[in-house]
């Protein structure tokens, strides 16, 4: 504890990724003790920058940014009185908040631990330091602070919204940059706990799924590494309607190949190949899909067969802006009904996969165009009959795979 003019200060770590938290072992204050997101606002501003005085206008534009209040002056010498009463209730009467001319600081002899500056120079000797092992245990140690992204409950603050996105990406870079170390010294167990919890934190970053996926397949997790690329093609697809990376697909293509690196016999193989009983069109990744097309090409120019590939895409009625969550609602549940009307309606020797976020392939093997045209006008009937779907446009394109 530190003294000054006989005051005692307590010492408060400050948690501000994920929730915002001020805490010691009498006490804590967070929004479940002070039922006001104003005050958490105040709270975290001021901590934030408790190395100089605020003056009252720039505090009333954090707190006010609309001129929501008409006496904003008054009102923000109230949540003051507020947040003093709360912070001498908890750890006791003292000056936490120093008043100067127009101004208003956090005591800066109060002693704070803060999570942000230590994942700052955390983070800091991870890219600058020379010492491998200094980086790996300041990396470590930098997860482990980052619990969300900044201010959680603040992030439609204009002034979270820069600093949230400037640590998420400082975060990123780390974890890159850590990863690349552990990737380095065959640590692939601490290597898929971080990039376990990054996917937690950030899903869509396909670096760090590649970083998994690596790491399983040379601990042996053959079996995970392929549930865990194909649940991320999925999520590609269904969140930002991308097709997987060159990189993500070679590193499955590794993982095949060491599946299938020994020896066996010709029933084995068989059997490992057989598919399990199941009626409808084969569905399959992009990946796969051109393989098959490379197939379906060289033979129906060799042995002139017809087949034909469809483009099916899905529209909604109504204008919604795709980063919505109704559009993205809506258009999952219609590309999920069209998957399912497909498979149901094409044949077995037929072949579909997801192209994007609101398209389809299909690939009718030994099929002539007239034959096509119908195939899809059946399928087309069978999507709006059911009673699930409403509001949505298909529309479908037809070419031949031999057509020059």
């Amino acid at each position: 504890m530190k003294k000054n003019n006989e005051e005692q200060y307590p010492e408060l770590k400050v948690r501000m990724f994920g929730k915002f938290q001020i805490t010691d072992s009498r006490g804590t204050l967070d929004a479940e003790s002070v039922h006001s997101e104003m005050l958490i606002c105040l709270m975290a501003y001021m901590v934030s920058h408790r190395d100089r005085g605020l003056t009252v206008q720039e505090l009333i534009d954090v707190l006010w940014p609309q001129d929501e209040s008409d006496n904003p002056a008054g009102a923000l010498k109230n949540l003051i009185y507020r947040l003093r009463k709360y912070l001498n209730q908890t750890w006791g009467k003292n000056r936490y908040i120093l008043t100067g001319r127009g101004t208003y600081q956090w005591n800066p002899e109060i002693s704070m631990d803060v999570d942000v500056e230590k994942f700052e120079s955390c983070c800091k000797e991870v890219f600058e330091s020379k010492d491998k092992d200094v980086r790996q245990e300041n990396g470590k140690m930098a997860v482990e602070l980052y619990r969300g992204f900044y201010l959680t409950e603040l992030s439609s603050e204009y002034w979270v919204i820069s600093l949230s996105a400037y640590y998420h990406s400082i975060y990123l870079s780390m974890v890159k940059k850590l990863a690349e170390l552990l990737e380095q010294d065959k640590k692939y167990t601490e290597l898929e706990e971080i990039c376990r919890k990054t996917i937690d934190i950030e899903p869509l970053d396909e670096e760090i799924h590649c970083f998994l996926l690596r790491a399983l397949i040379a601990d042996n997790k053959q079996g995970l590494a392929d549930e865990h690329y194909k649940e991320t093609v999925k999520l590609l697809y269904d969140s930002l309607g991308v097709r997987p990376s060159r990189e993500l697909e070679e590193i499955y293509e590794e993982l095949q190949k060491i599946q299938h690196d020994f020896e066996s016999s010709i029933d084995i193989i068989q059997k490992d190949l057989r598919e399990s009983e199941s009626s409808g069109a084969f569905l399959c990744e992009y990946g796969v899909f051109r393989k098959i097309y490379a197939l379906e090409f060289r033979s129906s120019r060799r042995l002139g067969i017809s087949v034909h590939m469809i483009l099916m895409t899905v529209y909604l009625k109504m204008q919604i802006p795709k980063e919505e969550e109704l559009y993205n609602r809506l258009m999952g549940n219609a590309m999920k009904h069209l998957e399912e009307t497909l498979i149901r309606g094409l044949r077995s020797s037929d072949v579909i996969c997801r192209y994007s976020a609101n398209q389809f392939l299909i690939m009718l093997p030994a099929c002539q165009y007239e034959d096509a045209k119908m195939v899809m006008n059946r399928i087309e009937n069978n999507f709006y009959q059911s009673q699930k779907i409403n509001g949505i446009i298909l529309q479908y394109n037809i070419d031949e795979i031999n057509a020059e």
